[in-house]
């Protein structure tokens, strides 16, 4: 059967060809597969489309969750006159002025071996070095960088020994210097050997200040146990005035980020749903009423959260627009923070923590996006089922086909070969024909 189909066509001279078979089957798979094809491909279209609505509404969750952290609200900024400290500020200090005057900073405690060495790996000489009560065995072939080793693990940090070349015939000397500061971090050293030490400048001393004319002492240097929130860095001698306010800078730029996430998202769902009447165009969810439903849930929210004196969102800088979208307005939300912010954190945030409109935002992106009711998880799964029918039904589309033509072809190749020979057949009874007039 093999060559009969090789040949297909020459008994038939032409007629019945392998062009036919092929030309009759791209018209069966053009109304037949193709339709499915472009359903699938619809289908897929619309998954891709849900899942870019699907990073939009992850995009808007993250900010909608950085503006639910309520210290956020309560950022502080600290405003200086004066060079003689550093401030650090939390959202737990409160808003208040004060004066610092720096009188004296708290010092370290640094000594010096009494002996040079002529290069930082000669040795020191078997003897046990006592440095704040603790024992240091040093032996007969430990050098001055095995003993800053040594030093340095030993102390468990109290101490930082270090060599430093300061010139001359025997440069290299061994350097201790406490990690702490204060009068309590003097580095109090002995040896059973030649190995002794004298102390650098003064003897440590420590951090004297006022606050506000009261004078306060300190160890160190870094001040953070205070006033509460508040972390002090003592720089220098002077006087500083510090003002600590409230800073609305992050919570109007997150809230800036968010207004754009919304209108995003706002947009997509728009995109995907409307229909344009003049280019008879629609988008690949038109009429698909789990779309609708999300872009109805946040219209729902913006519409309903309201204040018992009547403030909508529009008074707290998210202005609805026509087609659901907010125009943020920086002046307006950064003057109501001034005013006041705890209006502000009760209506963003709820004064309970969860009645907030950031609140309601967040519960109805799980609500439509993740729990299992949702219209992204209802739509998602029905379209897979959709792909899966689709594709079962191409199959056995194709197998019809398949075995159709593979019928057909044999189908072709018998008549081809019939049409063969009652070609010859006449051919021969048309020479016998015509040889028997030529006889007579």
């Amino acid at each position: 059967m093999a060559g009969a189909l090789s040949t297909l066509g020459l008994g038939s001279q032409g007629v019945l060809t392998r062009d036919i078979i092929d030309q009759l089957r791209a018209a069966d798979e053009s109304s037949i597969v193709k339709p499915i094809e472009r359903k699938i491909e619809s289908s897929e279209n619309k998954q891709t489309v849900l899942s870019e609505i699907k990073t939009l509404l992850t995009d808007l969750n993250k900010q909608t969750l950085a503006l639910s952290e309520p210290s956020l609200y309560q950022s502080k900024n600290a405003n200086l006159t004066g060079d003689s400290i550093s401030v650090e500020s939390t959202s737990t200090a409160k808003e208040q002025d004060f004066e610092i005057n720096v009188t004296t900073l708290a010092t370290r405690s640094i000594q010096e071996s009494a002996t040079g060495y002529a290069y930082d790996e000669a040795l020191v000489g078997a003897q046990t070095l006592t440095i704040n009560g603790k024992d240091i065995e040093i032996g007969v072939t430990d050098t001055l960088k095995t003993l800053v080793e040594k030093i340095n693990e030993q102390t468990n940090g109290e101490v930082e020994a270090s060599i430093l070349n300061v010139g001359g015939s025997d440069p290299f000397k061994l350097i201790l210097k406490s990690s702490d500061t204060g009068v309590d971090s003097k580095i109090v050293s002995s040896s059973t050997g030649g190995l002794s030490f004298s102390t650098i400048g003064s003897d440590p001393v420590d951090a004297s200040f006022e606050l506000d004319g009261v004078t306060i002492t300190r160890s160190s240097n870094k001040i953070d146990d205070l006033i509460e929130g508040v972390t002090l860095n003592l720089q220098t001698e002077g006087k500083t005035s510090v003002k600590i306010e409230q800073n609305n800078d992050k919570l109007i730029e997150e809230m800036e980020k968010f207004a754009t996430s919304y209108n995003e998202l706002i947009d997509k769902l728009s995109e995907v749903t409307k229909y344009d009447s003049e280019n008879k165009s629609a988008g690949v969810f038109q009429g698909t009423s789990e779309i609708r439903s999300i872009t109805s849930s946040f219209n729902n929210i913006v519409g309903s959260t309201i204040t018992s004196e009547g403030k909508t969102v529009a008074d707290f800088g998210f202005e609805p627009q026509r087609g659901g979208k907010l125009n943020f307005d920086k002046d307006s939300i950064d003057e109501m923070l001034k005013a006041d912010p705890l209006k502000v954190k009760d209506f963003l945030l709820g004064t309970d923590g969860e009645n907030g409109f950031f609140n309601k935002i967040e519960q109805n992106i799980f609500d439509v996006s993740t729990s299992s009711s949702g219209a992204m998880k209802s739509l998602d799964g029905s379209i897979e089922e959709r792909l899966k029918a689709l594709a079962s039904e191409q199959t056995k589309a194709q197998e019809r086909l398949d075995d159709r033509y593979s019928i057909m072809t044999k189908r072709f190749a018998s008549f081809d070969a019939v049409i063969g020979r009652l070609s010859n057949e006449s051919s021969m009874l048309s020479s016998m024909i015509d040889a028997q007039y030529a006889d007579k």
